[in-house]
């Protein structure tokens, strides 16, 4: 439609024009609630295709270091007469005096239909000892006088989150003797456990060695049940996210490895020497993320969260064109341009299932932005409008991607386009509502 001032009131017909492409932006998102149901559906399948692999495999992994478990016995009060009491048998832990921990991790893939998993295998190395001198100090400050041990030697457990995803025990000595891994009976705060059995009498230092390798998926944790604890990790074919409550002291992350390296004491993990029947769990894991390959689901749906900004960025270009041109393009084809830009998302969500993200993005931005550019060249019969608005497209889109990838300045960038999307309504709007000088 032409934009000619003898046959209506200029000013009046452009601000209906844009009223309506404002409604136009905003009705554009009930279609995208499709998008959103499917990419949602489509995160439900990897979550399902996920969780059959790492069943199969072994779960998140936490690790601990070896406790001594000794059997007690303490008397209990039925009532307030104190003839009626009853010996009720208790197991107290005794905590490492200091350890140090190495765990090497190696990630593999596995599949599952489309989808791909990062899992690991762990090999723990774990030297440390125990000061038995402290037993009964420590049995003392936990203040029941009733309580006393009923055999002096104890049980070694290690505990760990999943013990299916252990695989081989290949050495465990205790004061240099070898022992043999057996199933743990004792499960504490929701870990599983092994445990090794020896029948010579302990002397006032314990020294404990044991190596083991331990399958793991999506996070590998550490437990500092120690007065002193050190732990140093490995990774390779791995992309670490470090989280949990205490970060590495030291790190290094380079292309596919990483080394990470922690010191922690009593003081800041809040563990005691002592514990009696349980050992509570503090919330002070180390943990390490093991980050796989289906993070474009992430991407995918913060570049959702731009979509209206994208869209109304896209029809402010055409208006000015509209304006330059004077030529008023109809809001069927808006619906149409808006289709376009929605079925970006689709596109992008397809590809990225079998390519990588980057690829997928450039080739969906490029698709959509040739549809847009030839349209628009059609529209106004101009080359030099379509290949502007081709321009103009690309530029968007790098921009966003830049949004996605920049969380810290996601909101800054996000704003900044907003300003300037502003002023160009402004400029272009400018002069709307004046009346024709004669």
């Amino acid at each position: 439609m032409d934009i000619k001032a003898g046959n209506f009131n200029l000013g009046k017909s452009i601000s209906i024009h844009i009223l309506l492409i404002f409604v136009l932006s905003l009705l554009l998102l009930i279609p995208k609630l499709f998008f959103d149901f499917v990419l949602s559906d489509r995160q439900m399948m990897l979550d399902s295709a996920l969780h059959s692999i790492t069943d199969s495999w072994a779960h998140e992994q936490l690790i601990a270091p070896p406790v001594l478990a000794f059997k007690g016995q303490k008397t209990v009060f039925t009532d307030s007469d104190p003839k009626n009491w009853q010996k009720q048998d208790v197991t107290l832990f005794l905590l490492p005096e200091d350890v140090a921990v190495t765990a090497k991790l190696k990630g593999e893939e596995r599949k599952r239909g489309i989808y791909n998993a990062t899992l690991y295998r762990a090999q723990i190395d774990m030297k440390g000892s125990f000061d038995l001198g402290k037993l009964k100090e420590s049995v003392r400050s936990l203040g029941i006088e009733s309580l006393r041990l009923v055999d002096s030697t104890p049980l070694l457990y290690f505990f760990l989150s999943d013990a299916a995803g252990i695989e081989e025990v290949q050495k465990l000595e205790v004061n240099g003797q070898s022992l043999k891994a057996k199933p743990g009976a004792i499960k504490l705060s929701n870990l599983d456990s092994f445990m090794a059995h020896f029948d010579d009498d302990l002397k006032e230092t314990v020294h404990f060695d044991c190596s083991y390798t331990v399958r793991g998926s999506l996070s590998f944790a550490f437990r500092a049940l120690a007065d002193s604890a050190k732990l140093n990790v490995e990774g390779l074919n791995l992309n670490p996210g470090f989280k949990g409550r205490f970060l590495p002291s030291k790190r290094e992350v380079q292309d596919k490895t990483f080394t990470a390296n922690y010191m922690l004491t009593s003081l800041a993990s809040g563990y005691t020497d002592l514990y009696l029947d349980d050992i509570p769990d503090f919330n002070n894991d180390i943990m390490i993320d093991i980050q796989d390959s289906s993070q474009h689901y992430t991407f995918i749906e913060r570049l959702s969260k731009y979509a209206l900004l994208f869209i109304g960025m896209t029809f402010v270009t055409i208006l000015a064109f509209e304006l330059v041109s004077g030529k008023l393009i109809s809001l069927v084809q808006y619906v149409t341009i808006g289709a376009a830009l929605l079925l970006f998302y689709l596109v992008l969500l397809s590809l990225s299932e079998h390519l990588s993200f980057t690829l997928s993005y450039s080739c969906a931005a490029f698709l959509i932005s040739v549809l847009i550019a030839l349209y628009m060249k059609a529209a106004f019969k101009s080359y030099k409008k379509g290949i502007t608005v081709f321009l103009v497209l690309v530029a968007l889109y790098i921009i966003l991607y830049t949004i996605v990838n920049a969380q810290t300045y996601a909101l800054l960038l996000g704003t900044g386009l907003l300003v300037l999307m502003l002023c160009v309504v402004m400029y272009i709007t400018r002069h709307i509502g004046e009346e024709k000088t004669l």
